[in-house]
């Protein structure tokens, strides 16, 4: 679709459809990880849930970075206090991440690690944080993303930016 300059009307799909993909692979780690879960997980399905859920996070924020790039997404330093906090590693003061932090620190981690704790070990209501690490300009860094809240931000920022163009 075309706006009235000829330029193409940003379709946000695919973002939906890879935060929709990541919220599940969250929710199905917490499922697995239940006292409730049949399952006792072994290595191969833990490793196998594992690259999912980095394989689509990476997608998603690349998606993501795109369209802060291209200023679709207009809030690159909107603050995410309820889903990703970021720390360097000397100074351990956490602090929430913005959207373009988040988005710049996935993409430029050097390590991936999302815990499947053992069935019965967390609490029920717990949501577990994907954990990513990283240098920058030779600050290690840690930063750890509740991924079920940062899709649900993410849908919430998208639907608002599609009620403003509707609006305009």
């Amino acid at each position: 679709m075309r706006d009235i300059f000829g330029y193409h009307k940003q379709d946000f799909n695919e973002i939906r459809r890879l935060c929709l993909i990541c919220h599940g692979l969250d929710l199905t780690t917490s499922s697995l990880s239940s006292t409730t879960s049949r399952l006792i997980m072994s290595k191969s399905v833990e490793n196998t849930l594992h690259n999912l859920v980095s394989s689509n996070l990476l997608s998603l924020v690349i998606a993501i970075r795109v369209n802060l790039y291209q200023g679709v997404i207009d809030q690159p330093n909107l603050d995410l206090p309820d889903s990703a906090w970021l720390y360097y590693d000397a100074k351990l003061v956490e602090q929430p991440a913005t959207l373009k932090q988040v988005c710049d620190k996935i993409i430029h981690a050097d390590s991936f690690s999302k815990t499947v704790p053992p069935s019965g070990l967390i609490d029920p209501d717990c949501r577990i944080a994907v954990q990513f690490k990283g240098v920058e300009f030779k600050k290690a860094w840690t930063l750890n993303v509740v991924l079920e809240s940062f899709v649900e931000d993410i849908l919430t920022l998208l639907d608002s930016i599609d009620q403003s163009m509707a609006n305009k």
